[in-house]
């Protein structure tokens, strides 16, 4: 134990990590020492240190030497440490807490305080209480601060208390307290304080969050306060009102008997604001008054990416009252806003679309004619089906995708006959398209046709028949898709492996296994990616065999199927390419030990690789569960580690945050 001490003052810090290390099963005599590791300099030391404490010695034993370290005034590091220690020993150390606030130490009361709030003991609330009448502004204040974190209601009269005061620092963090415990009883107290002028912006955001219509008025009127800080908290809580459920009707209603037409005078500014959250809010509310007036200013700013789906929203719920307001608005020679109003009213979709939408089919605009499409099928009137089989052929792909999944969506009211006799059309476009739209309906009836036109001349047709094969799922549609695993053209090989992979069966891994050899690097990677898919035992032996491909994206992805198996046979092929030249290959092969049980001592080394990205994959590997070595070993790199991505996986395994 002498040479413990000695080590312990060692000005090698791995020498001094080591001696505590060596603490472990000391009995009582280490606990001293412990303590005094606890301040050093490193905190490797004090973390090791902290740990051994916790893990083998009653609390008893040393609850009072780690309070006495919340005294040391020129060491920061042992007063976390001890603050740490405390937070993790829980409720166990509340009495002791409890007796040891009696202190003239204001700061040690109010790291006691801070250590309470942690673990929310209700013995600690008495205490919590009396904090509030502390001598020390500070202390009052941590304690208001995690009695609102907590959520105790039963606080609320004393911090009712506190606001009503003239000690405006803590009337503060009283208000905000309040309005995160969300009693209604505060709700009074909270709209008199509003008359204070510090507390008025917290005393709003308070009453927003307890969201009781109760307090809706007072947050309304101060829209037209003259401070900016105050209107945007005011805006800011109408939403949370709304989030909180107070109908919109009952919001709208107390807007305009306030304050009338000039909330648009108000509201319309902020929507340009540079703080996103009340731009949000600014929008939300607009939509909330559905009014048409709205509509141009949402529009200026309805091509910010950032802001797009909320200005999106305000219209849909001006549009869902009022589907009309919205057609004047198709007909503005900005191709963006054209675009978004289509997108607008395709959500809305209203019957007084119909006809708009149904024009728009023409549209010069390739993208307006596909968002046309979706909004017909969404309108759902079979009346439009006539005119969207006309996209079929359209000139832009985007477009025939769009008309085949509209089409789909009115699959009842198709005529199979219909597509399967397009199936035989001159233009190989509506024979790709008409197999697709058999695939999504799930004609069934159509397998054999579909499987004669497994044959046609033009490969994207034969995808397509795959792509319908896969959809369908019967018996004789897994049948085709084998015969298109012999297809000249690999995607369609591709196509098909990936498919029977999907879909799985009795033949379907003896019929895979043939193109484990493909001529092509493509189907090889699918093969490969298949065989992990399908998860059968016997694709193994093939996919070792696969592991010396020529290509490495063939390998890789055989290293990744390998993976998914987790047995012996399958982590010992693993464990061989983290030799492999290439180290995509062997960072891969990390990635895929990932869940196999012993390869820790295999994967250490990588920690020390000089190419980052494979430490990089050593530690998500390692880090998932870091104790023993493997924590000793991240703690080192985290203080050789130089690339910052590096580091900072490293500290997010070790404290627990991957």
């Amino acid at each position: 134990m002498q040479e413990l001490e000695r080590q312990l003052k060692d000005e090698d810090t791995e020498i001094r990590r080591i001696a505590v290390e060596s603490l472990k099963g000391r009995g009582l005599a280490a606990v001293p020492l412990l303590i005094n590791a606890m301040q050093d300099a490193s905190w490797r030391v004090r973390h090791y240190a902290t740990d051994i404490l916790i893990e083998e010695h009653p609390v008893e034993t040393y609850i009072s030497n780690l309070i006495d370290l919340l005294y040391i005034e020129d060491n920061a590091g042992a007063r976390n440490s001890a603050i740490e220690a405390l937070v993790r020993l829980g409720k166990k150390v509340t009495p002791y807490l409890l007796e040891a606030f009696n202190t003239p130490n204001k700061d040690v009361r109010k790291f006691i305080i801070d250590v309470l709030g942690e673990f929310k003991d209700e013995r600690s609330l008495p205490l919590m209480l009396n904090a509030l009448k502390d001598e020390d502004e500070n202390v009052r204040v941590t304690a208001i601060e995690h009695i609102g974190k907590a959520g105790e209601s039963s606080v609320v009269d004393a911090l009712i208390d506190i606001i009503e005061s003239d000690d405006l620092w803590t009337a503060y963090p009283a208000v905000d307290a309040l309005g995160r415990i969300g009693d209604r009883r505060a709700i009074s107290a909270l709209k008199n304080a509003m008359k204070k002028k510090p507390l008025r912006a917290i005393a709003i955001k308070s009453l927003g969050r307890i969201g009781d219509p109760e307090g809706l008025s007072s947050v309304v009127e101060c829209l037209q306060d003259n401070t900016k800080s105050v209107q945007e908290e005011a805006i800011r809580s109408l939403e949370r009102f709304y989030r909180k459920g107070v109908s919109e009707e009952y919001i709208v209603n107390e807007i305009r008997q306030t304050i009338g037409e000039k909330i648009f005078d108000i509201l319309i500014p902020y929507t340009k604001s540079s703080k996103p959250e009340i731009k949000i809010s600014s929008i939300l509310i607009l939509g909330l008054l559905k009014d048409a007036r709205a509509f141009a200013p949402l529009l200026e700013i309805s091509q910010e990416e950032e802001f797009s789906e909320d200005v999106k929203r305000a219209f849909v719920f001006i549009g869902k009252d009022k589907p009309e307001s919205l057609l004047s608005l198709f007909d503005t020679e900005n191709i963006f806003q054209k675009r978004f109003i289509c997108e607008v009213a395709g959500r809305i979709a209203s019957p007084v679309y119909f006809n708009v939408f149904k024009e728009l089919l023409n549209d010069e605009d390739g993208h307006i004619r596909s968002l046309a499409c979706m909004a017909l099928a969404n309108i759902g009137n079979p009346a439009a089906i006539v005119h969207l089989k006309k996209l079929l052929s359209d000139s832009y792909e985007d477009v025939q995708e769009a008309a085949v999944k509209a089409l789909s969506v009115f699959g009842r009211n198709l005529s199979v006959d219909e597509f399967i006799e397009m199936l035989k059309n001159p233009a190989p476009i509506l024979r790709k398209n008409a197999a697709l739209i058999l695939g999504k309906i799930g004609a069934t009836e159509a397998v054999n046709a579909l499987g004669f036109a497994l044959k046609d001349g033009d490969v994207n047709v034969r995808s397509a028949c795959v792509k319908a094969f896969s959809m369908l799922r019967t018996e004789d549609s897994i049948r085709y898709l084998i015969i298109a695993l012999s297809d000249e053209k690999p995607y369609i090989r591709v196509s098909a492996a990936l498919s029977l992979a999907e879909i799985g069966g009795e033949n379907v891994f003896d019929a895979l296994s043939f193109l484990a050899k493909d001529t092509d690097d493509s189907v090889r990677v699918a093969i490969a990616k298949a065989f992990g898919i399908l998860n059968d035992r016997r694709a193994v032996g093939l996919l070792k065999n696969m592991l010396y491909d020529k290509n490495g994206f063939v390998v890789t992805t055989t290293i990744e199927s390998l993976g998914k198996f987790k047995d012996e046979e399958s982590k010992d092929a693993l464990l061989m390419m983290l030799k492999h030249d290439d180290k995509e290959i062997r960072r891969t092969a990390i990635r895929a030990l990932s869940g196999f049980e012993g390869i820790e001592t295999d994967i250490i080394p990588f920690l020390h690789d000089e190419d980052w990205a494979t430490r990089m994959a050593a530690v998500s590997v390692l880090g998932v569960k870091p104790r023993g070595i493997i924590r000793k070993e991240l703690e080192k790199l985290f203080d050789s580690e130089e690339d910052p991505i590096v580091k900072k996986s490293i500290e997010e395994c070790l404290t627990g945050k991957l």
